[in-house]
């Protein structure tokens, strides 16, 4: 006899096939009102028995009278309070050639950025094969346990096994090959199910990054992982300060009892500077820094998980540049000095600009000539008193001495 569980797993978690089939991946509102005016979720409609999600809609309320549709939903209750509740939710489709409900200029812009992710992805590579079939022995009894247990809706037996099982592929098989990718986001998805959305978001954010790169941004598994991050990050709080609040807690906590060099505690100071850099952009880079050091340290410079710790923080410290605030862009500097060199070309060229920014402030005009002055020694040393570079820093001082 089948289980209400089983077959509640093959959607996104922690929606069933079929609910997420139908909907988009999308924010179920907080509902919340004061005095009777806000938002409210009304309905009850088309209980699903295999993940338990139900339809409502979203409504503007004036005195609890529901006025404005504002959106149809199936979601699931996360808690409820006096003033609101929360949910993980899906949104349905706004229409077939809109289903996000944006302003015409924006929808036609998502429909050509898909647009040309579809045609991108007719060319992407084929992934490498997996080594899994060398490795039979991985897809063992202690897997099918894990597997069953996911089955018939025991998340909480099926995570330390998953764990283990994991811990096996990731022993033997690449930390991209597609079937430790998988493996990974089941596990994310058990963590989500029994409740920690902390470990998910980090197990995720890893797993979506190799994803991307090794099956391309459209495919099944990689849009899956991304609507996982979407569940984990609503279970945490939309704000990415909360989300790197709680990330910097379970950080403490592993380097606690685990070290600070365990693999969970690599991914998860990854994922919180990745969570930092869009609101503390020093701080950030200083995370990513030393996640950095010691991912190459414990895992070395070729492993794909370093790979991904050295991709978010170049990522960061273009963003840093481009934002153009000093002290950003000289932590940006440093951490291109850090991954290229002190006298790289790259570096050199960050602290020119790093110069040109300083200098645009009269009262930082000596820290920017002190800089130059640094940076002239070392291009002339690495790329000759003739150089282009050396050429542009030179005249750069002129101006300014």
């Amino acid at each position: 006899m089948e289980s209400a569980g089983q077959g509640a797993r093959q959607g996104v978690y922690p929606f069933c096939g079929p609910c997420t089939d139908e909907t988009i991946a999308w924010h179920a509102p907080d509902t919340e009102t004061v005095n009777g005016i806000g938002t409210v979720l009304y309905g009850w409609a088309d209980p699903c028995p295999r993940c338990g999600s139900v339809v409502k809609r979203e409504y503007f309320c004036v005195l609890w009278i529901p006025l404005w549709p504002m959106g149809r939903y199936r979601v699931i209750t996360l808690s409820r309070s006096l003033t609101g509740s929360r949910y993980v939710g899906r949104r349905f489709p706004k229409s077939a050639d809109n289903p996000y409900g944006m302003d015409k200029k924006t929808a036609a812009l998502i429909a050509q950025v898909e647009a040309g992710q579809e045609e991108a992805a007719k060319s992407w590579p084929e992934p490498p094969p997996s080594q899994l079939a060398d490795h039979p022995e991985l897809r063992g009894e202690r897997y099918q346990e894990a597997e069953d247990y996911w089955e018939f809706d025991f998340p909480d037996r099926a995570l330390p096994v998953y764990e283990e099982v994991l811990a096996a592929h990731e022993a033997v098989l690449p930390a991209d090959d597609t079937a430790t990718l998988q493996l990974r986001q089941r596990v994310a998805e058990a963590y989500l199910a029994v409740g920690r959305p902390v470990e998910a978001l980090a197990l995720l954010t890893q797993t979506h990054a190799h994803l991307v790169r090794v099956l391309g941004p459209t495919h099944p598994d990689t849009r899956r992982a991304g609507d996982d991050m979407t569940n984990a990050r609503r279970q945490l709080g939309l704000v990415s300060r909360d989300q790197a609040k709680a990330l910097r807690w379970e950080l403490d906590e592993l380097v606690r009892t685990l070290g600070p060099d365990h693999p969970k505690a690599l991914r998860t100071a990854c994922a919180l500077g990745s969570a930092l850099g869009l609101n503390s952009v020093t701080e950030a880079l200083e995370v990513l820094q030393e996640t950095l050091d010691r991912s190459e340290r414990v895992l070395g410079a070729e492993h794909p998980d370093t790979g991904l710790v050295r991709e978010e923080l170049i990522r960061t410290w273009e963003y840093a540049e481009y934002r153009g605030k000093p002290d950003e862009v000289r932590a940006a500097a440093r951490a291109r000095e850090r991954v290229h060199g002190p006298d790289a070309p790259e570096t050199l060229e960050a602290m020119r600009g790093l110069a040109q920014l300083l200098a645009s402030s009269r009262r930082r005009r000596g820290e920017a000539v002190e800089l130059l002055r640094d940076t002239l020694e070392r291009c002339e040393r690495t790329l000759g008193p003739d150089g282009p570079l050396t050429a542009d820093v030179r005249r750069q001082l002129e101006e300014l001495s």
